[in-house]
């Protein structure tokens, strides 16, 4: 069940020219780049896709209507936490950066998967390590998954990747399901992680225009809706994450990384309670 993802892998292995000096992904731990910020398969990466199709939508807020609700909430970003998200894009933690991020957030996103069959190449050395350091993280995939079968599969292969994960994430925002409709398939993938990780919470992450669009009726088949919403004032759409920027500066990783806030509706302890 090979997915549609020969081109991350070859990225992946390839060395990256940049003013003449070669790096490979392990090299770019320091320094993130414009030529690797946003690659193929990490959170975000659909989101920009669109924004680059559709850059009136740039400046536009999203529409003020509840996921789950007729209510929306309008929250601060004063009163949110910030949460990092990584992928192998920033390379292998260290133990020192592991210490550093642990003083200031309470957990850490890291990706697990790309597909089914492409594992993130740091998956097992940061989750050993953080799982050594007693930092709680959770995991997401990017979702390619092509009917409700291939969903569950997808979801079945990221637990098992990563069964010490505090909560698991559905990152699904390119249309990529061929049979059924995607309502069904991402239904499935919900259905099919609840199954094997119990009373952890499940997550949905995608842009608006993508979830209303393609999803809209699956997602209160999970705990919580990620948001992906680049823009300075906060969303008024019902979420427990913001997911506000692609570019925070970490100092504790000395690059830039995503960067969101909780929701004012939760607090940290709830993804991973």
């Amino acid at each position: 069940m090979l997915k549609k993802v020969s081109y991350s892998v070859l990225a992946a292995s390839m060395l990256t020219t940049i003013s003449g000096i070669n790096l490979s992904y392990a090299d770019e731990n320091s320094k993130n780049t414009d030529d690797n910020k946003n690659e193929k398969g990490t959170m975000g990466y659909g989101y920009q896709q669109y924004m680059k199709k559709h850059p009136e939508k740039a400046e536009n807020k999203t529409q003020n209507r509840s996921t789950f609700s007729t209510k929306s909430r309008a929250a601060t970003t004063n009163n949110g936490e910030r949460v990092l998200d990584i992928s192998e894009w920033q390379g292998n933690l260290t133990d020192a950066q592991v210490k550093q991020l642990k003083k200031k957030y309470d957990f850490i996103i890291i990706r697990g998967q790309y597909g089914s069959e492409y594992v993130d190449k740091c998956l097992q050395h940061n989750s050993e390590l953080l799982d050594k350091n007693n930092m709680k993280f959770g995991v997401y995939s990017y979702s390619m998954y092509e009917n409700a079968d291939d969903a569950r599969y997808e979801a079945k292969m990221l637990y098992n990747r990563a069964p010490k994960a505090e909560f698991y994430v559905n990152d699904y925002e390119q249309q990529t399901v061929t049979s059924g409709d995607a309502n069904t398939a991402t239904i499935a993938w919900a259905n099919q992680m609840k199954k094997l990780a119990g009373d952890k919470k499940v997550l949905f992450y995608s842009y608006e225009n993508f979830m209303v669009n393609n999803v809209a009726n699956a997602v209160s088949s999970y705990d919580g809706y990620w948001l992906a919403s680049y823009q300075a004032q906060e969303p008024t759409r019902e979420k427990v994450l913001w997911q506000y920027t692609d570019s925070f500066y970490s100092p504790e990783l000395n690059q830039n990384v995503d960067a969101n806030y909780v929701d004012s509706n939760v607090n940290t302890n709830w993804f991973t309670s």
